[in-house]
Parts: structure tokens; sequence; C-alpha cells
């Protein structure tokens, strides 16, 4: 398997759709089409250390509990559970990241970061877009003030019980990542968050 090269067929603002022609196990030459968040797809430029976004995993430590949020989102055309998430501006850190979206979708103000992930591939079957999870204690009052008109956002505080009890509803929508945290959450606690 070899990538040969990328053709771009359409580019809108925050995606491009490319058609990335490569060499299959017996040497024939395939097409497969992805969605990039870059200039170039990752397969051409061999980038993968800088995540294009940050997933932030509130804990707030007053109230002792995880921050979830349920928020519309148009391509489920529902509203899903999950956690604030953004993409990284340029020239700006994951730590910067991951407190300016929290503030905008939260009203919540980062405290300390306990640990983040590597970036990680968000689903390698249509796109390069690469996350890093941001695993970090919280405090403030939750708001909704600095939602933009197409964010509709809802901040809920929940302990284990709360995370197990949503986890078990199957009349609702769930971020795949959001899920998994808020499994290992209901099933360890805290010290799933801090690292313990």
């Amino acid at each position: 398997m070899k990538i040969i090269d990328a053709t771009i067929i359409a580019k809108i603002k925050f995606v491009t759709l490319f058609a990335v022609s490569y060499l299959d196990r017996k040497g024939n030459v395939k097409r497969w089409h992805m969605i990039s968040r870059g200039d170039q797809p990752k397969c051409i430029t061999g980038q993968h250390q800088r995540p294009d976004a940050a997933i932030i995993v509130p804990y707030h430590r007053q109230e002792d509990k995880l921050v979830v949020i349920r928020e519309y989102r148009v391509p489920v055309g529902d509203y899903q559970y999950g956690f604030p998430a953004g993409l990284l501006d340029p020239g700006e850190t994951l730590a910067d990241t991951a407190g300016r979206e929290l503030r905008e979708e939260t009203g919540l103000e980062l405290v300390k970061i306990y640990r983040h992930s590597p970036a990680v591939f968000t689903s390698a079957g249509i796109t390069d877009e690469t996350i890093a999870m941001v695993f970090a204690e919280v405090d403030g009052i939750p708001s909704t003030d600095h939602n933009t008109d197409s964010e509709n956002i809802e901040i809920f505080l929940m302990d284990r019980q709360q995370a197990r009890d949503l986890l078990q509803r199957s009349d609702i929508v769930f971020g795949a990542r959001a899920w998994l945290a808020l499994d290992a959450f209901s099933q360890m606690g805290k010290a799933y968050i801090y690292g313990n």
C-alpha cells in the first residue's frame, strides 16, 4: 500500500474534499475520497502530531461532578450528549483551545489539565481529522451566555450514578468519545479524570 497523490475535489470553509490516489496491496492504482481540515491531507503531509480539535472532559472541582453538555448537532439532526469541543486556531496551544472552548460553551474556567491524549483519528474511513481528549479540572458557574447563534447547548453536572443512568437511555444520541468517557467515569469515578 502506498499513497501516490491527492487532488482537491471541493473546498469550503473548514473542510476540503480530496480524491487520494494510492496503490493497493497488489499494486493496482485506486482512489479514495476523504475529507480533511487541512490544505493537504495528512496521508500526504505525514503530519499527525498536532490535533485539529480538542474535546474537553471537564470535572468540576467544587461540585465534584463531571460536566456534560447536550448540544444540537446539524449532521445528526438532533441533540447529542458530549463534551465541550472545538478546533485549534493557528498558533494556538491545546491548553488555549481547551480554555477558550470551555468558556464559550459552558461559561466555566479551566483550572488544570491533568492529562491529554495524543492526536487520535476521529473516523479514518472518511476523514483524517484528529482530536486530543483533554481531561481537566474546571471551576465556576455553568452558563451558555457565550454561545453563538449556531450553538444550542444545555449543561449538566453529573455524578457517577447520573452518568450510569444517562448511559442506560436508548432514546438519546451520544458522541462516540463522550460515551466512552462517560462509561469509564461511571465505572471508575474521579480516578478516571485525575488518572489515579
